[in-house]
């Protein structure tokens, strides 16, 4: 039975995409399936040459923060229907790893994960989220790709 779907989101097309997805498929099978939406905030100082004050940081995580609780409740009030619930979360730390840790604190049934099928030299740099999120999660994981994302051969 899938009560619990995790739809993680970095407000890419192809994120968005997933939760449309994620709320068809609860309609087509007669799910009365609950919605988590999740946002992850990296640690970005860990990739910048700059040093950021203590005064600074703080205040750059709250805006960051803000700015993601709007994203996500514009998301789930133009993509969810009201009768759908959609609950959403923001956390801090490596996307791929908090979204695994999520899944295993919340029993979560199924992960709607959207890819972009990122290759090459974008990959190694990046990192591909949801190939890692496939290969660890304690549950199954739909990988949806955007439609109009086309494949070139690398």
């Amino acid at each position: 039975m899938i009560e619990r779907v995790l739809i993680p989101t970095d407000f890419s097309e192809s994120s968005r995409h997933a939760l449309k997805y994620a709320v068809d498929l609860n309609k087509l099978l007669g799910l009365t399936a609950r919605l988590y939406l999740l946002h992850v905030l990296q640690d970005f100082t860990e990739f910048s040459e700059y040093d950021l004050s203590p005064t600074i940081l703080p205040q750059l995580y709250v805006e960051f923060e803000e700015n993601a609780a709007k994203r996500l409740e514009e998301m789930v009030s133009t993509l969810v229907p009201r009768e759908v619930c959609c609950d959403t979360y923001i956390l801090h730390g490596v996307p791929f790893h908090e979204i695994l840790q999520f899944a295993y604190r919340e029993r979560i049934d199924l992960i709607v994960i959207g890819a972009r099928g990122r290759t090459g030299i974008k990959n190694v740099l990046f990192g591909h989220t949801a190939e890692k999120v496939v290969k660890k999660s304690p549950c199954p994981v739909l990988s949806v790709r955007h439609p109009n994302t086309v494949f070139a051969m690398p």
